[in-house]
């Protein structure tokens, strides 16, 4: 497994003009158990990377003709907070009475049906999170969170790897956060 960013497929593929290439290429990703991981990387990665609002990272399998294993894609966002007690809320920004809080997002992260069971969701997420860590080094931010929809196998996924509940967003989605 290595870790491409696709920040570099993209200037490689505008240097060759093989844009259509990098398209289908990530097209060839396929995850029907989350349709909305599948769209993203189809459908607005490459427009989100070139506007500099998210990084995406491929997970590739160089052995294996440099196939999609999975990916993640990380972005800094302010959250509110909401019934959040002061004591979390201090460990989060060293001020009980904060009302938001910055952190790392992984906003994305997959694995393509042809490597379930081969690959598992923990290794694509401590890759997600060996990135985060670069960015703590090099910036001191160190929340990390993800939200997502409140199915239990996702909660479960999250929390028995290391991330703690924080609070329900407005739109219904769950935000657990880790700290560095």
């Amino acid at each position: 497994m290595q870790v491409v960013s696709l920040r570099s497929l993209i200037d490689a593929a505008k240097e060759g003009n093989e844009e259509r290439e990098l398209n289908d290429y990530l097209s060839s990703f396929i995850c029907r158990k989350n349709y909305d991981v599948q769209s993203f990387l189809h459908n607005y990665a490459i427009s989100n990377e070139e506007r500099s609002f998210t990084r995406t990272s491929l997970v590739i399998d160089e052995e294996n003709n440099n196939d999609i294993i999975g990916y993640f894609t990380l972005l800094v966002k302010e959250f509110d907070f909401s019934e959040v007690s002061g004591t979390t809320r201090k460990k989060l920004t060293n001020r009980k009475d904060a009302d938001v809080f910055n952190s790392i997002l992984i906003a994305q992260l997959g694995r393509s049906d042809s490597y379930k069971g081969r690959v598992s969701g923990k290794d694509i997420l401590e890759l997600a999170l060996h990135n985060c860590k670069l960015i703590f080094d090099l910036s001191a931010l160190r929340v990390v969170c993800v939200e997502y929809e409140p199915i239990p196998i996702l909660n479960d996924f999250y929390l028995s790897n290391g991330f703690y509940f924080l609070q329900e967003n407005p739109s219904g989605n769950i935000l657990a956060y880790l700290r560095l």
